[in-house]
């Protein structure tokens, strides 16, 4: 009986495989005998590539009536230093969309599908799906700084850095395709991108800011360096409703960074429907003078741009929250567009957040509110000076203190005027052993502990060292705090001579004496006094002058300063900004007149020494070819330069980003990248920060 059964059971076994196995070839004939669309089996592929490395689980809280897994948990493979990602939406998903419940009780607007772009992009949440609603607490100093701050918040151009800053990813241009070794940039648009009034946003919005703002030059007197090659103005061509050309006369290595570092937003940010009821090549030199007669205004450009102002509330736009209630109001409000183009893996459209206030303070204020839990997520405005407070805070405010990486080579730079009237003056400091001596005389363990709470690090303005451009030998060079050294080569300067106060003497007989000149409200003239007080040791008599703003932009353009101190430019990716590494500028205080005769090829300014010339000549090489791999050897070159010249000196770096985030907040990541240049917070997702109370 019992083999009987086993027998039976065997036979029974082989049936099944039997059929499974018919089951699946047959499933493998209709799938090579079907049709099939490759595109849509691409972006599947790809989609569920980037899926596969998130494990979804229900949690607790879920928005009622969203069925696919708001307010669920993404755990991903590194969760604590999880980051957001994109992909493209696969045609094989369909068109099953979900909106937020606020959109749902708006009447008149069409159904979330129709709002949404045929490839909407998809944003992979770092920690979790959703939930829906909240608002987002910000504070800021006044409209002109939250005007600032839009373009952190409203971070939507072309293309966009990824949180890290490493490397460039896809926004509403879905693909691009640089051709010609770099004098042709095409762009991809999405499909079905809308502005905020619900009026499709394409390539004639492109042509519009080219032919109509970017050439206008009452509204750009000047064109911007990106934008042009060869001396002449980049061609920008419309190849289809969704497909443009930029075409420069030479390579332009460096357009795809720029786009994505604010260039490309300005591209996007002219709603050619709506603007060109305000510009003098659509209407009227009559209407014209009407409008802008009742506007007030007595210049048309500034008319225009004034309707262009981010506090209009009736100009159209692509991002994805828009001012409803502007200054003078408090707080001030944005409320989320209806026809944001991005979702997120699960079809719900972004943001997650319903809205975003804006309360006007002074930084004080500002600073004691962010202490006491009553901001939802920022970084802006916090003083590092109160670190102690946030981290002492964290429990009782109920929040928590992120240490995001400091784009920034140094906190604080001080910045030698190679180019000034003083000729004995000047002398002394295009002299390197001056410069050198200088930053040997700096005691910047006591500059670490006293402003940086010890938890910084002396080191030159060298790219930090999690760029791809860090040089340990530049950041290292001449930091020593060695006062023997620095007499040594200031006596061979032929500055041996001293007063009866123990000050050296200039080869004039005058008194060698310094000021360095700082903003009034930086909150770092103390540490200023300390580098005062060494080099005074040095037998170099300095003070420290704290002036307004307005004063210390007057005497850098005026070139009579001997010390200016800013902090240091966002230097990860320093390609974009080099103005501290050389002359690339009037905003080169370092050389103001060198920066000049840059800008200008020799037509103003001044003829830069050997060293110098040849970190233009390099950056002139790096701005004619896209090859990364080039940028990387030819900026090499120019740190070398610096590490040799020291022809500015830094004093600490290291220091982490502060960034408070109420405990309530989700998908902010732990780690990211902070920098004017990844305009951040924009670069770390901010469409998929969610609220949970």
């Amino acid at each position: 009986m019992l083999r009987h059964r086993m027998r039976f059971g065997i036979a029974l076994s082989g049936v099944f495989v039997g059929l499974i196995l018919l089951v699946e070839g047959l499933g493998h004939l209709t799938w090579y005998l079907s049709p099939r669309d490759v595109e849509a089996i691409r972006q599947a592929s790809e989609f569920e590539a980037i899926m596969s490395t998130a494990v979804h689980t229900p949690k607790a809280g879920s928005v009622p009536g969203l069925t696919l897994g708001i307010g669920r948990a993404v755990t991903n493979r590194d969760s604590a230093n999880a980051v957001h990602r994109v992909a493209e939406w696969p045609v094989s998903r369909g068109r099953d969309f979900r909106e937020s419940p606020l959109l749902r009780k708006k009447t008149g607007l069409p159904p979330v599908g129709k709002r949404l772009p045929e490839n909407p992009l998809v944003m992979v949440p770092p920690h979790q799906i959703g939930p829906y609603g909240g608002t987002w607490q910000r504070f800021g100093t006044g409209p002109q700084d939250i005007g600032v701050v839009r373009a952190r918040l409203a971070y939507d151009g072309l293309v966009r850095w990824d949180p890290m800053g490493n490397k460039i990813i896809p926004n509403l241009a879905s693909r691009w395709a640089i051709e010609d070794g770099g004098k042709t940039y095409v762009f991809w648009l999405r499909k079905g991108v809308r502005w905020s009034d619900g009026h499709p946003f394409t390539a004639n919005d492109i042509l519009f800011w080219y032919e109509h703002v970017l050439k206008n030059t009452e509204l750009t007197p000047v064109i911007p360096r990106d934008f042009m090659r060869g001396g002449k103005i980049v061609q920008v061509k419309k190849l289809d409703e969704y497909t443009v050309a930029f075409r420069f006369k030479e390579p332009n290595g460096l357009l795809l960074q720029a786009m994505a570092s604010g260039r490309g937003y300005e591209v996007t940010d002219y709603a050619a429907h709506y603007m060109r009821q305000f510009h003098p090549d659509f209407v009227s030199e009559e209407k014209l003078s009407a409008m802008i007669q009742a506007s007030g205004f007595e210049i048309w450009a500034r008319f225009f741009m004034d309707k262009h102002d981010w506090r209009n509330v009736e100009m159209p736009r692509l991002w994805p929250w828009l001012v409803t209630q502007p200054p003078p109001a408090r707080p001030v409000i944005f409320e989320r567009n209806p026809y944001y183009w991005k979702v997120d893996p699960e079809g719900n459209q972004l943001p997650y957040i319903d809205r975003m206030t804006f309360d006007i303070y002074d930084l004080e204020t500002i600073n004691l509110k962010a202490i006491n839990g009553e901001v939802g997520m920022q970084t802006r405005h916090l003083d590092l000076a109160n670190y102690p407070l946030f981290m002492a805070n964290q429990k009782k405010g109920g929040y928590r203190v992120l240490h995001w990486l400091n784009g920034k080579a140094v906190e604080m730079n001080l910045h030698p005027n190679m180019n000034h009237k003083d000729e004995t003056m000047r002398k002394l400091l295009e002299d390197r052993r001056f410069r050198i001596a200088l930053s040997h005389a700096i005691d910047r363990d006591a500059l670490n502990e006293v402003g940086y709470f010890g938890i910084g690090e002396p080191r030159q303005n060298a790219p930090p060292p999690f760029s791809a451009y860090y040089s340990e030998a530049y950041a290292k060079a001449h930091i020593e705090y060695d006062p023997a050294l620095a007499n040594k080569l200031l006596d061979e300067m032929g500055l041996k001579k001293r007063n009866w106060e123990g000050v050296r003497l200039r080869p004039d007989g005058e008194p060698l004496s310094l000021s360095i000149d700082v903003r009034g409200f930086d909150n770092n003239v103390r540490l200023l006094e300390l580098v005062a007080s060494d080099w005074r040791a040095a037998g170099v008599k300095t003070e420290v002058k704290s002036m307004a703003r307005q004063l210390f932009s007057q005497r850098k353009t005026a070139m009579v300063f001997d010390f200016s101190v800013w902090g240091g430019a966002d230097a990860q990716y320093p390609l974009l900004n080099p103005r501290w590494f050389f002359p690339w500028g009037t905003n080169s205080w370092q050389a103001v007149n060198y920066g000049r005769w840059f800008t200008t090829n020799g037509a103003q300014g001044e003829s830069p020494p050997p060293d110098i010339r040849r970190c233009m000549d390099l950056f002139r090489q790096i701005e004619k070819t896209p090859d990364e791999n080039a940028h990387l050897q030819l900026f090499g070159e120019i740190i070398d330069l610096n590490r040799k010249n020291l022809w500015i000196i830094g004093l600490i770096g290291g220091m982490p980003s502060i960034v408070v985030v109420k405990n309530s907040f989700r998908n902010v990541p732990e780690v990211a990248t902070s920098g004017w240049v990844y305009r951040t917070p924009g670069n770390t997702g901010i469409e998929c920060y969610a609220i949970e109370e």
